[in-house]
């Protein structure tokens, strides 16, 4: 199947933005939040022939996004440089901040994908659980039962590396 670049273009000037805004929120750096949404959409390029989501491709591009860069900050693909990035707001500490980052990577790596980003948009992004259901494509019920067993092992895995 042929890539349709007017396609492409058509999405990157409807969702850049949004992309642009999630990349921005996760990595905390504008430049690479820059970088990211760019090869957000090389990847929707690379892949549009898979795209099958209802009639909103947001929802599947976010997807990517969030994937992309959950990857970039897992493989510490970002500069030595950009730790100081990673203090959330108002936190004065970089050790344990990153000490509490290396620790979510941690948590999130004892889930499956879809868990995982059930966890982060409701837990980070503050979408609600019927937000998260239509954002995945799920139902609601799906999203309460997955939360529920994130938060059982995440309670359990914090009792033991405590």
């Amino acid at each position: 199947m042929a890539i349709d670049g007017a396609q492409v273009e058509a999405l990157y000037r409807q969702f850049g933005p949004a992309i642009y805004r999630r990349c921005l929120k996760l990595l905390r750096d504008p430049a690479e939040a820059e970088d990211a949404t760019q090869e957000v959409f090389v990847l929707v390029c690379r892949n549009l022939e898979r795209f099958t989501y209802g009639d909103s491709p947001l929802p599947w591009v976010y997807r990517i996004a969030t994937r992309h860069c959950l990857n970039v900050l897992r493989h510490g693909s970002r500069g030595r440089g950009a730790a100081a990035k990673l203090l959330p707001p108002g936190a004065s500490d970089l050790q344990s901040a990153l000490s509490d980052r290396q620790l979510a990577s941690r948590l999130l790596s004892c889930f499956d994908e879809r868990t995982g980003l059930i966890a982060i948009y409701h837990l980070v992004d503050g979408m609600t659980q019927e937000e998260v259901a239509q954002a995945l494509g799920v139902s609601r019920r799906t999203v309460v039962a997955r939360l529920g067993k994130f938060f059982e092992r995440a309670r359990e895995y914090l009792r033991q590396v405590a």
